[in-house]
């Protein structure tokens, strides 16, 4: 009797003990972060009083209703370098979500941004955050604004747009692509000018 009890309190206890194993331990997942701001500032890296800023501002969210404003123009032949701002208004102070967030997990993110204009090109710095599979997340890029013509403007559009989790990314092209993934943001503004 004695050993029948004892064999059923040895299964009870092995039981207990599988039970607990680390396998049930939850899997952590990042809320996707709220962005309300995306600013690009093009400064003119010959020039620095020569800037244009881009600016989207989406108070409840990328998703919702949004304001989008271009003030400045490129001048044509000149080579402008691009800074980011990405953040969250809604939070005192406003979170800095670009720095916080997508830079340290440059492994789940991706730029890629594309223009309506022959004259405008782009690279990806040799500084530029470089993800797991070589590919440069596009923070940190030059930008060239060709000449469209003698005495002839162009206006145009030019998008930006943020991809968490990409299945696939390639810089090749240096305004990038990507396979799969959800957008995080996805911007056009348009009545961009080179003159």
């Amino acid at each position: 009797m004695k050993t029948s009890k004892l064999f059923v309190a040895a299964i009870f206890c092995l039981t207990l003990i599988t039970s607990c194993s680390d396998d049930d331990d939850p899997v952590i997942i990042n809320p996707e972060e709220l962005i309300t701001n995306v600013t690009l500032t093009f400064t003119n890296t010959s020039n620095a009083t020569d800037i244009v800023t881009m600016t989207s501002v989406a108070p409840d969210g990328q998703d919702g209703s949004f304001t989008n404003t271009v003030v400045g123009s490129f001048t044509s032949g000149e080579t402008y370098s691009l800074g980011l701002a990405i953040t969250n208004e809604s939070e005192s102070p406003a979170d800095d979500v670009l720095n916080d967030d997508i830079i340290p997990e440059a492994d789940e993110h991706f730029f890629t941004y594309g223009v309506d204009a022959v004259s405008m090109t782009m690279s990806r710095d040799a500084d530029d955050i470089v993800g797991p599979d070589g590919n440069k997340l596009g923070v940190n890029t030059t930008w060239n604004a060709g000449v469209p013509g003698i005495g002839f403007s162009e206006i145009f559009s030019l998008n930006i747009t943020l991809v968490h989790e990409p299945v696939g990314s390639d810089d090749s092209n240096n305004f990038g692509t990507v396979t799969g993934g959800e957008e995080d943001f996805n911007i056009t503004f348009s009545g961009v000018s080179i003159n």
